[in-house]
């Protein structure tokens, strides 16, 4: 299916802001991930800014700088000349105190020896520059040493593991000199691990509190880089080369001023050997980018040493652009490298693109943890996500079974939420609009079921908590019950009890409405259609069913609910015991009373075993499906749209299996009996009536006595057909022994009316494949005796043959008769002559149907392709419980010109229901392919009683089928 596309907000394990902001500028590092120093801070002494000429501050206000000063712990800093305001000071200083121009440097020992410090990451054997100013104040002779070393618990003292340099000798006072001018530079000696750059006054004059100037340190250590999170998930971009953006987030720090000194960085792409999942594909997946000013700029392979010759691994290279608005020392998050993700046409799994980098001793930064120093590692890993972002989300809301739909009632719904894909289901809500019922306090419960497992087990707490109905009743788009984030082809069931039925809601008088909607706020759903699942039921009203017999008293007739048997609900004695006649039929008038205030319709069922309703009392209730056996054998039940002066033989109205009644009126039903001659005893019936709208229903026991005879032929049954003008016909009769004994010496003619020049020819199907060809045999149409024996429960199967003439006009009609007679010689039993009439009709627009079946035990197909390509017969078949059929109603059309929306319509049978698999079952099929679509071959399907399919055109010689499953009870 190709997908439709639609903009996402970034969801990922992230949780950065920048991420989903391609845009966005760098920003500074989130504290909580970066909590190493690779340089230090405040390294010329301007925070804070001071207003007089020196000022001993308390530690916590100089930033960067700690102190082993005795408490309190002091750190003295001078500005501009400070107390020394000689010209040749001033001018060392950018001026006096108040100059907007002057310069800040620190004294060691403030008010006592002390030395000043900060933290840093070291890692053994890396070399940095360094350099830091000095100047003295009372002495030549003071001197300040710069260690690597660790301050003592109590911060009043430290141990020095190794000495960097001192400062340079001096000849005069306040004087500024570099302490290591020629930039050599230091090889740390010590572990990995944090440790404290230490400036000590380790020579002075006689007051060591006087002196040691120092000022501008410079620590070139490599910048640290790290990833900004482990693994981040990005939802794929849509088709075509639009694609969608992301950055790739990783976290630099270190002493960085300028652009010169930001590193250029060594990254790569690489699938380990023996990786078995998907592989992202450069290019067909995904590209990258840098972002230049605001424009993004594919990386190549000669400004970005871009290498995409090996599939498995790709490397390239980036360096960062500088900010001169972020501390780098503190953190810098780095937002300017880009993925563009591209989508695909179809749902598959996610893609993971396993980034690090890949540096090495040469490289200009060391990658490592930024929250914890010493992990020292050449690649630190970062695992981009492609998440897939097309799903398909269902919901089905249904009424429980034991709930009756009466004003004050309380009811209870079921919503099954299932994820449909193999894929996880993002930012899920689930949203219910009981737009006329009442959520009654104290009594209104939310519970949930997770039966992905195929066992029931408890859902995550918060979605059944006190909130959770307040929020699950909304109407608002995107809002509801939070679900989050659901496994792939998860399923949940949630049950809402205890809602009270009113009758506040105007718009829907009479029903029951409401509708159940799953969605992501943050994919694509591939199916909307199953979305929502609306239930609406009819308030419900007395349904009931009874024997139509005029002035019989109840124990007859049943009037009243569940008044089932002479004993009344509970009873085991038929109402009315009927003898079959000769012919081997017997007839029942029933009533049907709809109570209601609007029209219903009513399934009609006949069982072979008791049905029950689900209540043990009262007069509202549903009927326990299950326990609704159809007859497959000894008796055929037939219901006809008669009264009670139709219901008798000969009856010639039309066969239904459901009835559409009328508020407040009484409807009646022939149901027709037949009985073959395996039925030897009395046989119970239990007639049962179920509404469509509300789901209630009534049930009457009636029986039947059979003749005690053995013969029964059928012959099936009355056709009618268009033809064009010289064209021709054929009609399929098939004449079937119902009895338990051989039927012989069968006679078989054809007598037509109207014959108008049509050419009548009577066949035999020899080879029994249902279709006429050169095989079969021709009759004479007068009448010819069949040497076939038909055995019980076997049939033969006949064709006529229908030319109309070359002068035939449109409109003109011509019928035919098929009789058969049965051999009645020495037979205790006489059977009567059996006839159909085709009727055939000349006409431009010729359509013809046929429809067949394919029995499917297991119910299960795989494909509509399946579906299809399946063998379709018109043979009867007998189904049992569970099992389920497939049938195939062909249009045809055989005339010369376009035929416009032709609509095929059918209807569940009794007993059954629909059998339906998404994008398999129902379909409409052409030239072996599934063409349904929501236009050309369009499906109409109520689930429940009707379904139909509107074909837009069926060009001339075009076939069409409509393809729908039922599953018996």
């Amino acid at each position: 299916m190709m997908k439709q596309y639609l903009g996402h907000v970034l969801a990922s394990s992230l949780l950065l802001a920048g991420a989903a902001k391609v845009y966005a500028a760098d920003t500074a590092a989130d504290t909580t991930k970066v909590k190493i120093q690779r340089s230090f801070v405040n390294l010329s002494f301007n925070n804070p800014k001071l207003t007089s000429a020196y000022k001993q501050h308390p530690e916590a206000d100089v930033e960067g700088w700690k102190t082993t000063h005795p408490n309190p712990k002091l750190i003295e800093v001078w500005r501009g000349s400070g107390a020394n305001d000689t010209q040749a000071w001033r001018d060392a200083n950018g001026g006096a105190y108040s100059s907007t121009t002057a310069n800040q440097y620190a004294e060691l020992n403030a008010s006592a020896k002390s030395a000043l410090y900060q933290n840093v990451c070291l890692f053994k054997d890396e070399e940095f520059a360094w350099n830091f100013r000095h100047a003295a104040r009372s002495s030549t002779k003071e001197q300040t040493t710069f260690y690597i070393g660790k301050v003592s618990t109590d911060r009043f003292s430290f141990t020095k593991d190794q000495t960097i340099g001192t400062s340079q000798a001096v000849t005069e006072l306040f004087q500024w000199k570099d302490a290591n001018p020629n930039g050599t530079k230091a090889k740390v000696n010590v572990a990995s691990g944090i440790y404290q750059f230490i400036f000590d006054a380790t020579a002075f004059g006689t007051d060591a509190t006087l002196g040691n100037f120092i000022d501008d340190i410079t620590l070139n250590l490599r910048p640290a880089v790290e990833f900004s999170a482990a693994s981040g998930s990005f939802y794929e971009g849509g088709s075509g080369a639009a694609g969608k953006e992301y950055s790739v987030p990783f976290n630099i720090v270190g002493q960085i001023a300028s652009q010169s000194a930001l590193p250029t960085l060594q990254f790569k792409i690489e699938y380990s050997s023996g990786y078995a999942q998907t592989k992202a594909v450069y290019g067909t997946n995904y590209r990258l980018y840098k972002r230049v000013g605001g424009n993004l700029v594919e990386l190549t392979s000669a400004s970005d040493s871009l290498n995409i010759s090996n599939p498995d691994k790709v490397t390239f290279n980036y360096t960062p652009v500088y900010n001169s608005s972020l501390d780098y020392s503190k953190g810098v998050q780095v937002n300017d490298l880009v993925i563009k993700i591209f989508g695909n046409t179809q749902t598959n799994a996610d893609i993971t693109l396993p980034f690090s980098f890949a540096l090495d001793a040469n490289s200009g930064a060391i990658a490592t943890s930024l929250s914890a120093c010493g992990n020292v590692t050449a690649d630190v890993n970062f695992d981009l996500k492609i998440q897939e972002d097309d799903v398909d989300l269902s919901v089905v809301k249904s009424l429980t079974a034991e709930s009756v739909v009466l004003k004050d009632n309380l009811v209870s719904y079921t919503l099954d939420v299932v994820n449909n894909t193999n894929v996880q289901a993002d930012g899920v809500v689930l949203r219910d609009d009981f737009k006329n019922l009442l959520r009654v306090t104290g009594q209104t419960a939310l519970v949930c079921e997770d039966l992905t497992s195929g066992t029931s087990k408890a859902c995550p707490a918060a979605w059944t908590d006190s909130n959770a109905l307040t929020s699950l009743f909304t109407t608002t788009v995107g809002s509801g019950l939070s679900l989050g984030n659901i496994p792939a082809n998860a399923k949940y069931r949630f049950t809402v009890k205890n809602l009270k039925v009113t009758d506040t809601d105007t718009a829907n008088t009479g029903y029951v409405v409401n509708t159940a909607t799953i969605e992501t706020t943050k994919m694509n759903d591939l199916a909307p259609g199953n979305d929502t699942s609306t239930v609406k039921t009819l308030m419900a009203a007395k349904n009931d069913l009874s024997n139509n017999k005029a002035g019989a008293p109840v124990t007859e007739t049943g009037v009243g609910l569940f008044y089932s048997s002479k004993e009344g609900r509970t009873g085991v004695t038929p109402l009315l015991t009927n003898n079959v006649d000769s012919s081997n039929k017997t007839y029942f008038p029933l009533n049907i009373q709809n109570y209601s205030g609007l029209a219903q319709d009513y399934q009609l069922y006949a069982s072979s075993t008791a049905i029950v309703p689900t209540q043990s009392t009262g007069d509202y209730s549903t009927l326990v499906k299950t326990g609704i056996t159809p007859f497959t054998s000894g008796l055929k039940v037939e219901f006809y749209k008669a009264d009670i002066g139709q219901c008798k033989a000969g009856i010639s109205s039309q066969q239904i299996t459901q009835l559409n009644i009328a508020a407040n009126t009484t409807g009646q039903v022939c149901a027709v009996i037949t009985a073959y001659s395996s039925v030897v005893a009395k046989t119970n019936i239990w007639f049962a009536i179920e509404s469509l709208q509300s789901g209630l229903g009534d049930i009457i026991l009636d029986a039947i006595i059979p003749q005690p005879q053995k013969r029964l032929l059928e012959l099936s049954n009355d056709q009618t057909a268009q033809v064009g003008v010289g064209g021709s016909y054929v009609f399929l009769h098939r004449l079937t022994n119902y009895g338990v004994e051989n039927e012989t010496k069968v006679k078989v003619g054809l007598s037509s009316t109207n014959n108008n020049g049509f050419l009548y020819t009577l066949f035999l199907d020899q080879n029994g494949n249902s279709i006429l060809d050169a095989s079969d045999t021709l009759l004479s149409a007068a009448e010819t005796e069949l040497s076939n024996i038909i055995e019980p429960n076997k049939s033969v199967t006949l064709f006529i043959k229908v030319e109309a003439p070359a002068t035939a006009t449109n409109g003109m009609t011509s019928q035919v008769r098929l009789i058969a007679k049965p051999d009645n010689t020495g037979k205790a039993v006489t059977l009567a002559d059996l006839s159909n009439t085709d009727l055939i009709t000349v006409s431009p627009s010729q359509l013809q149907i046929l429809k067949s079946q394919f029995k499917v035990a297991s119910c299960s197909m795989a494909n509509a392709q399946a579906v299809i390509n399946s063998t379709y017969t018109v043979q009867n078949e007998s189904l049992k419980p569970s099992q389920c059929l497939i049938y195939r109603i062909m249009v045809k059309n055989s005339g010369s010109e376009t035929l416009n929306n032709v609509i095929i319509n059918d209807m569940y049978p009794a007993y059954t229901k629909q059998w339906a698999s998404t994008n398999i079952l129902p379909i409409v099929g052409s030239n072996g392919q599934n063409i349904t679509d929501s236009s050309n071959n369009k499906i109409e399907d109520d689930q429940v009683a009707k379904i139909r399919a509107i074909l837009k055109e069926l060009l001339p010689q075009q076939e069409k089928s409509l393809y729908f499953g039922i599953k018996m009870n």
